[in-house]
């Protein structure tokens, strides 16, 4: 029994030891896939701070094999681009800017891909601008519909001169006849007297005050403002 017990154990080692199988060197330099195997793992090495034992141990590694391959780089037969023989599928997506979600990858070429600017002649700017000053419509409408900022047609209407000499039209507003206006309604102060003037407004003044004094010095108030 104990014979048998000690022959099933050592197989049960001969199996495992058979199972942990540590990647050896090549000596064939000329597999670029080789190459690229331990170029990586080289690069790893040099980022992760362990030993050369303590990361071939980490990884399953033959420390004979890392180190002569270490010893090949370092003498400058082993050049190559690791990441350039992954499939595509594996290699990481970098974003080559902040505010777009374009990604590229090493074999995709960088495409420029700037808005092309509209050029207006000055028969086109002027009737766009035209059209904003028609009935119905807006400058903000209008610049929508011609794909323009607002402000740009603005300035299009200041340089043709549109719409600078237009007046605002205001509503005319009319009282009936016996209803007391909003002026009228408010009283004198003691010792005051209402007075109307030329266009219409109205002022306080002293009881008694002279008109045409009053009217000159109200003129040459509106002359100095």
């Amino acid at each position: 029994m104990r014979r048998e017990q000690s022959r099933r154990n050592l197989e049960k080692g001969r199996s495992s030891k058979r199972q942990s199988v540590r990647f050896g060197a090549r000596t064939d330099t000329r597999s670029r896939a080789v190459q690229a195997f331990w170029a990586m793992h080289l690069e790893a090495l040099n980022w992760s701070g362990m030993s050369l034992r303590q990361y071939a141990s980490a990884l399953n590694l033959s420390r004979h094999a890392l180190q002569k391959w270490r010893t090949r780089h370092e003498d400058g037969e082993l050049e190559i681009d690791w990441r350039s023989q992954l499939h595509p599928s594996a290699r990481p997506r970098v974003r080559d800017s902040a505010s777009t979600n374009v990604a590229e990858t090493a074999l995709t070429a960088r495409v420029e891909r700037r808005a092309a600017r509209r050029f207006f002649s000055d028969e086109q700017k002027l009737a766009i601008a035209r059209e904003s000053d028609q009935p119905g419509t807006s400058v903000s409408a209008t610049a929508r519909k011609h794909g323009i900022v607002t402000g740009l047609l603005f300035r299009w209407r200041v340089e043709f001169g549109i719409g600078q000499n237009a007046r605002a039209r205001l509503a005319t507003v009319l009282v009936p006849e016996g209803r007391p206006l909003p002026m009228d309604l408010m009283k004198p102060p003691a010792g005051m007297m209402a007075m109307t003037l030329e266009d219409g407004a109205r002022v306080f003044v002293p009881e008694g005050s002279d008109p045409g004094a009053v009217l000159l010095e109200m003129s040459g108030r509106e002359t100095l403002s």
